[in-house]
């Protein structure tokens, strides 16, 4: 079935769909996903963009640990169809890992914040909306040819059912969720020292969990910022936590050697940095 599905979809493709596809698949890369939650949290509702934050953040560590293990191979590099080429600064299916298909990242982040947003807002105009966008994310990496059905099907189950658990423990033990966040961010750490497992995007997740798991305590505690409905404001939060995380990840980029520990301490300084050092600007700065 999975093989008889992308082979039906290879078989409509035609320009403007590789077009069409390719943008869904761009607007549901982690990074981009991870921006909108960054916009959020520091510039319309701190609670909301924690939240999804957490959510896609742990739903990540499951489907990346799950990716790791398994090794499956993707669909064009089994054979079982040809990939639709895409390679510009969003999006690229060039320089994808052959052998990370199981599950869909891209269907894990995207239905992990968009399952939050519809739990919060409970709208059926976002529900709908959310619904739709999500499955045509999912849709989009099976036209080009790089996952599965069962790969963003389980995708899709592992982001809505991490998006239900974080509505419960806000609501019930929200005074903890921080500290769970933070154990479920300490249980990467072992993937790091199995072969196996210690991938580069493993390393990368787990420096990105452990970072804003830490940085969010701090934050909490010393110096916790408040909503804004200032544009301005907004506008100065973004600026300067740009500002902050470049700071600390430019020298890195160029100054630090090559390895894998390497990369697990940049994106865990530059982030916990972010997540630290801004808040505190924007009490000095009353923004």
């Amino acid at each position: 079935m999975d093989q008889a599905i992308l082979q039906a979809l290879e078989k409509i493709r035609c320009p403007f769909l590789d077009v069409f596809f390719s943008v869904f698949t761009a607007l549901g890369e982690e990074f981009i996903i991870a921006a909108i939650i960054a916009v959020v949290f520091i510039c319309f509702s701190k609670r909301t963009g924690e939240q999804a934050l957490l959510t896609v953040m742990t739903a990540s560590c499951f489907t990346t640990g799950i990716k790791s293990a398994v090794r499956r191979t993707r669909p064009y590099a089994a054979g079982v169809v040809d990939r639709v080429h895409v390679d510009n600064p969003l999006v690229s299916t060039a320089d994808l890992d052959a052998d990370m298909s199981f599950p869909s990242g891209h269907s894990t982040a995207t239905s992990g914040f968009f399952a939050t947003l519809a739990i919060r807002l409970r709208r059926p105009l976002v529900i709908a909306l959310s619904a739709v966008f999500v499955l045509l994310v999912m849709l989009s990496r099976l036209y080009l040819g790089v996952h599965y059905p069962t790969d963003v099907l389980t995708g899709l189950c592992i982001g809505v059912a991490c998006a239900f658990l974080w509505q419960l423990i806000y609501t019930k033990w929200y005074g903890a969720r921080l500290y769970v966040y933070l154990g479920i961010g300490l249980l990467t750490l072992p993937l790091l020292f199995i072969e196996r497992t210690a991938t580069h995007s493993m390393f990368q997740i787990s420096a990105i969990t452990l970072a804003t798991a830490a940085g969010l305590l701090l934050e909490e505690k010393f110096f916790p910022f408040a909503d804004t409905k200032k544009w301005l404001h907004r506008l100065f939060r973004l600026l300067i936590v740009g500002g902050v995380a470049a700071v600390f990840f430019l020298p890195m980029e160029f100054l630090l050697p090559e390895g894998e520990w390497f990369s697990f301490l940049k994106y865990f300084l530059t982030l916990f940095a972010g997540l630290t050092i801004a808040p505190l600007l924007y009490k000095i700065f009353k923004i």
